[in-house]
């Protein structure tokens, strides 16, 4: 029910954005005494015809209208109560007065909203004048699609529609949307061709929810989708019908009181319509929040305007076109009236000034007496009598008696009456820019700083140790070793010249430039003659805090680098936390690493070798911060050594069994193979492919 509901809203919202008119969810009932007092003055003002009037209407109407004649028009004057509600029928009326010579005007009062049935767009050949109060209207799509329509010249002169609710059918409604596209010039302009007058007022639109109820019991899917789609399609529909409709006798249009005013409406009523002889225009108290681009340049659509009605809405600014000058020949008066205007800028009131053939009223708006450059400006051009005749403000003196709203110890004081030192102003010149450019300048650099800090956080964490010996609040805890070395590093025989420069380099300014005096285990000068090699490296590795390798292809290509590989990567899990670092030589293709060594990467932190910074990132990576170890780790979680969990024995399931002190032969050995596949494809998973960099 509930969507089906929306979905009638959605498509009858479209419609009202092309006729303009308003939707409210609910109608208030006249109370009783008053219609018994609207009843009682309705037939005092009129004389009866008699004995005649059964051949002028219907005789279900006699009970409830009142004819008087003269010169030929009849004037039916109808009251409608809930005993005759639903009796007047515009169709049956105008099916039996078809033949006759006389003029038909008809005057319907309802009381508490009792029902008449008016099809849009009220064609009669001889009703000229139709007014409605106070009624529930039916049947308003009921000549959609009528051939009489067609046949029946344009004769209605005033149409007064106010206070009333248009009961709405679904099946018409949605009708007629689906083919708006094909609707006629006769059923879509109505009498545009003989209408004067036009009130359509405080007009609410509801659903006939007997029908809606209907449509839920039987209701389908597509049928929903056919509403939201038609409803969808007609404001394009509506712009690509092929003919325009031409008032050429109207000069009054009130279309006031209304709260849900599309803002189409007003754009498409002047694209598909023309109104040479309109005068009088009221849209007020319609929720209007500006003066639209179509009144700004009103001579363009209404070249006879001479009132534009906008008073009791929500229009902040003063827009008009300054070429109005130019192109108007009419005076105009625009009421602004009770909107929401706080401020007049010197620029309004030049515009204002500018425009003789304009008089723009607006009074009664909110103005803000407060301290800002147009207060100001304003002021003084109120209190020089010279300037304000220069400007040709003389039509405006009413501006010198409209008063304040805010603030409120100058509520209610007259705008001539008020200097600048009683709008608290520190300064009586306008405010000079400078502190706001200053301010602007300031905030920009701050937020580039705050993202320069955090985009480079870690190049700042490393730099502040490395070249100031600062170690800054929020450094992830160490724990801190009694080890022989600083650091295993693994590398390629092909690399050694490279690595004995760079890593004998570190030992000797580590300790002139304020370190902790680096140890480097080089196996080509500190392995132990006699022991084997297998041993020696699990020995350097357990000895060492850290173990770099140096990979590059060579590397790759060596055995026991592989095999320092694994070590390294063993003491890791021993140690819980991130033993090793990488040292990349040069660009490896992704598809030549080795499994083991691929997933290796995703997951510690490498280096690369033409970093800018290269051995200032070394030197962190190794260096002990003299921080203490947080007791917070899981047992079981290996981390990074940057307190970032690396992954957990328990992600699989996999129980690992190694020992501390292991026994100094090859079948020994844990291969990878073994382990790696379990624990890092666990973690890495859920990453991106690529390297962590450090």
């Amino acid at each position: 029910m509930r969507r089906t509901v929306m979905c009638v809203c959605f498509l009858f919202t479209v419609y009202l954005i092309y006729h303009g008119h308003s939707q409210e969810n609910s109608t208030e009932t006249l109370q009783d005494s008053m219609m018994e007092f609207l009843k009682q003055d309705f037939m005092n003002e009129n004389e009866t015809i008699g004995n005649n009037r059964n051949s002028i209407l219907p005789e279900s109407l006699n009970d409830t209208c009142t004819i008087t004649e003269t010169n030929g028009t009849y004037f039916c004057y109808c009251l409608i109560d809930k005993n005759h509600s639903g009796l007047w029928d515009f169709t049956a009326i105008r099916k039996w007065i078809l033949n006759s010579s006389y003029e038909f005007q008809f005057d319907l009062k309802c009381v508490n909203f009792s029902k008449i049935a008016l099809p849009w767009p009220i064609k009669a050949k001889n009703i000229d004048f139709v007014r409605v109060k106070s009624c529930t209207i039916t049947g308003f799509f009921m000549d959609y699609g009528n051939p009489y329509i067609e046949t029946i010249p344009d004769h209605l002169r005033v149409m007064d529609i106010s206070n009333s609710v248009v009961l709405i059918g679904l099946q018409d409604l949605v009708t007629m949307v689906t083919n708006f596209k094909e609707v006629t010039e006769d059923y879509n302009c109505g009498n545009d061709k003989t209408l004067q007058t036009l009130i359509y007022t405080n007009v609410t639109y509801i659903y006939d929810m007997d029908e809606i109820n209907s449509l839920e019991e039987g209701k389908s899917k597509n049928s929903e989708d056919e509403i939201i789609g038609a409803g969808s399609n007609m404001i394009a529909n509506t712009r690509e019908l092929d003919h325009r409709c031409s008032f050429n006798e109207l000069k009054e249009i009130d279309q006031s009181t209304s709260t849900t005013k599309s803002r189409y409406f007003l754009s498409i009523q002047t694209e598909l319509s023309t109104f040479p002889m309109l005068t009088f225009y009221n849209l007020s108290n319609t929720g209007q929040i500006e003066i639209t681009k179509e009144f700004q340049t009103w001579w363009r659509f209404f070249p006879k305007m001479e009132l534009l009605d906008l008073s009791y809405n929500v229009i902040s600014t003063i827009d008009l076109d300054p070429s109005a000058y130019t192109w108007s020949t009419f005076k105009i008066k625009i009421d602004l009236r009770y909107n929401n205007i706080t401020e007049l800028s010197q620029e309004d009131l030049e515009l204002l000034g500018s425009l003789p053939n304009v008089d723009v009223d607006i009074r009664y708006n909110p103005i803000h007496c407060e301290c800002s450059d147009h207060m100001i400006e304003l002021l003084e051009i109120i209190h020089d009598d010279t300037k304000w005749e220069a400007m040709g403000l003389h039509r405006y003196d009413y501006f010198k008696n409209m008063t304040c709203n805010l603030p409120d110890k100058l509520k209610g004081r007259k705008l001539s009456e008020i200097t600048k030192s009683d709008i608290s102003c520190p300064m009586f010149s306008a405010t000079s820019p400078a502190p706001i450019i200053v301010l602007s300048i300031c905030i920009v650099i701050l937020i580039v700083i705050i993202i320069l800090l955090t985009k480079f956080r870690k190049e700042i964490f490393i730099l502040t140790y490395t070249r100031f010996h600062i170690i800054l609040p929020c450094q992830p805890a160490e724990v801190s070793e009694n080890k022989t070395y600083d650091a295993f590093v693994s590398y390629s025989s092909q690399d050694e010249e490279w690595v004995s420069k760079t890593f004998k380099e570190l030992e000797a300014s580590s300790q002139s430039d304020g370190y902790h005096q680096f140890r480097f285990c080089l196996h080509h000068r500190d392995f132990i003659p006699g022991k084997t090699i297998f041993d020696n490296v699990i020995d350097s590795v357990e000895s060492s805090r850290h173990t770099v390798i140096i990979l590059s292809k060579h590397f790759l290509q060596s055995h026991y680098c592989m095999y320092e590989f694994h070590e390294a990567f063993q003491q890791s899990i021993i140690e819980r936390k991130r033993h090793m670092v990488v040292v990349l030589m040069e660009n490896i293709p992704e598809g030549e690493l080795p499994t083991d060594l691929k997933r290796c990467l995703k997951t510690f932190t490498y280096i690369r070798r033409d970093d800018s910074i290269f051995k200032d990132r070394l030197i962190f990576a190794m260096s002990h911060k003299g921080r203490k170890d947080a007791k917070s780790h899981s047992k079981n979680t290996v981390t990074d050594g940057l307190d970032n969990p690396v992954f957990s024995s328990s992600e699989k399931d996999v129980t690992l069994r190694l020992e501390t002190s292991r026994p100094r032969h090859d079948d020994s050995v844990i291969t990878l193979s073994q382990i790696v596949p379990d624990l890092v494809v666990g973690h890495n998973e859920s990453k991106s492919n690529g390297y962590t960099i450090a």
